[in-house]
């Protein structure tokens, strides 16, 4: 069952243009949202996570980056293909999302409950602070493009 915070997530993912991206930005949602749900119990009860939580957190991060992987390819090779020019851009910016990725399941493979707080608060910035401004740019730049007269 979805909180009324991650229904509220959901909500705020905008429209990008693309069915198909739209549904991989849920489905990395979804993935942030299960994250959450463990690292959210745990900072609400002010208890730490047992082993099994963080091996499964581990698990969410290996499943999110490989995702995040082929998301990223597929945008991008989408985006090169149709003229977007801040293509080089949006890649160097998805390299940058990816590092943050690897960098967060390095903390994720510590176990250590100090983190806790640091991925939760990154987990829920990045893909809405990602989707919402930088693939809604390429959204605004296309939706553009089709609404110009032709000739």
């Amino acid at each position: 069952m979805q909180s009324e915070f991650h229904a509220k997530l959901f909500a705020r993912l905008v429209d990008v243009g693309e069915p198909r991206f739209n549904l991989a930005h849920e489905r990395l949602l979804n993935m942030i949202i299960e994250a959450d749900v463990l690292l959210g119990s745990a900072i609400l009860l002010g208890t730490a996570l047992t082993e099994d939580e963080w091996h499964t957190l581990s698990g969410i991060f290996d499943e999110l980056i490989a995702y995040a992987k082929v998301h990223f390819a597929e945008e991008m090779d989408h985006l090169r293909t149709h003229g977007y020019p801040a293509a080089d851009q949006h890649q160097a910016n998805h390299d940058a999302l990816v590092e943050e990725l690897n960098f967060f399941q390095r903390k994720v493979m510590q176990n250590d409950d100090a983190n806790i707080n640091d991925i939760r608060r990154w987990l829920l910035e990045w893909l809405l602070g990602h989707v919402n401004s930088q693939d809604y740019d390429y959204a605004q730049y296309f939706a553009k493009i089709k609404a110009e007269p032709i000739g």
